[in-house]
């Protein structure tokens, strides 16, 4: 690309009308004057970019960073690595695909799931970050403060919602079907990324009613990819390697 053509499109990604029409002109087709002209423009391209990160990743909520560099795929051998680190360029939010992570307690679901997050807000998506228990609270606090739909709207202004931890801790019926409302309302219109410790036909342990815990599922599982983990705890494998004794022993 010709350096006119590479500060025509970075004119027109800050949104510079004015000075799209006329740079040329002013600059009388000075090659040293466009030259400096588009290095003076990329700073500005790269600020906003690295300052439009940061507030996307601060809007995400995470609850520690982390990336999917500091992710020891050996200890998950079965794992797809090509298939996730193609989840990094985000292309699955554009598709409404739902990436799910399933697995027991401590083998690098949420690790992956905020690394997948990440890398999503460095390409320009907005991501929010929760648990599922934290959800379903704060769905239900809305609701007996009579701001649901607020709520509800709340959530839809991410392209990526990022859920960890679902299947850790059963809900009562209004908290899952205040739940339901999320993935329904998301269905095909948008992303969501999800780690669970449970077998998708184990999931009434968390939805009390069969028929919400498979209609669930099934607005899931349509356009997924799904990840299985497997093995020890990291934590529990560190804590054995380090010869600690055990609670109570």
């Amino acid at each position: 690309m010709s350096n006119v053509h590479l500060l025509d499109e970075y004119l027109r990604a800050l949104r510079l009308p004015a000075m799209l029409a006329n740079y040329r002109r002013i600059a009388a087709d000075n090659e040293e004057k466009l030259l400096f002209l588009q290095e003076l423009v990329a700073v500005e391209i790269d600020r906003r970019h690295e300052n439009g990160v940061r507030s996307r990743i601060a809007a995400a909520r995470f609850p520690v960073v982390k990336t999917i560099e500091a992710f020891d795929f050996s200890l998950q051998s079965q794992l797809p690595k090509a298939k996730l680190l193609e989840l990094l360029n985000g292309r699955f939010i554009d598709a409404n695909i739902n990436p799910i992570l399933v697995g027991p307690t401590g083998v690098g679901k949420t690790h992956l799931l905020t690394a997948i997050g990440l890398a999503a807000c460095t390409a320009g998506y907005r991501v929010r970050f929760t648990t599922a228990a934290e959800i379903c609270m704060t769905l239900i606090a809305a609701k007996r403060e009579d701001r649901l739909k607020t709520r509800l709207s709340y959530y839809e202004r991410y392209q990526l919602l990022l859920i960890d931890e679902l299947g850790y801790v059963p809900f009562e019926r209004e908290a899952t079907d205040l739940l339901y409302q999320v993935i329904a309302q998301r269905y095909e219109r948008a992303s969501i990324a999800v780690t669970t410790n449970l077998a998708f036909t184990d999931w009434t342990q968390v939805f009390p009613d069969p028929m919400t815990a498979s209609v669930v599922v099934d607005r899931l599982i349509h356009h997924s990819m799904i990840f299985e983990f497997a093995g020890e705890s990291h934590r529990l494998r560190m804590r054995k390697a380090a010869g600690r004794p055990r609670k109570g022993t």
